[in-house]
């Protein structure tokens, strides 16, 4: 059986592999982008995964889930929330396509 593993060279490249438009690609790599700066802001605070779903009134998997880089499973609206019980702002500018 013939390999079909196919490398590609950028997060573009496998987006448009997987048929998503250049707009869908970068709110993908901004909610990456978003959910990084959130992990790294709840570490610095010293509070744990299940103390953050505490505040949040949900359950410790969903900030795994959120923080393991399941874009595609998690909402701007849950994002939202998270960043306003950590106090985490954010300045959006203009993406990247045409």
């Amino acid at each position: 059986m013939k390999n079909k593993n196919k490398e590609f060279n950028s997060s573009k490249e496998f987006g448009s592999f997987l048929g998503l438009s250049d707009l869908d690609i970068e709110i993908v790599l901004l909610k990456k982008k978003i959910i990084e700066k959130l992990k790294k802001e709840r570490i610095s605070q010293k509070i744990s995964q299940a103390q953050l779903a505490e505040y949040l009134n949900t359950k410790q998997p969903a900030i795994a889930r959120m923080e393991s880089g399941l874009v595609s499973e998690i909402s701007l609206d849950f994002l939202t929330k998270v960043a306003l019980v950590l106090g985490v702002g954010f300045t959006f500018c203009k993406p990247k396509v045409a």
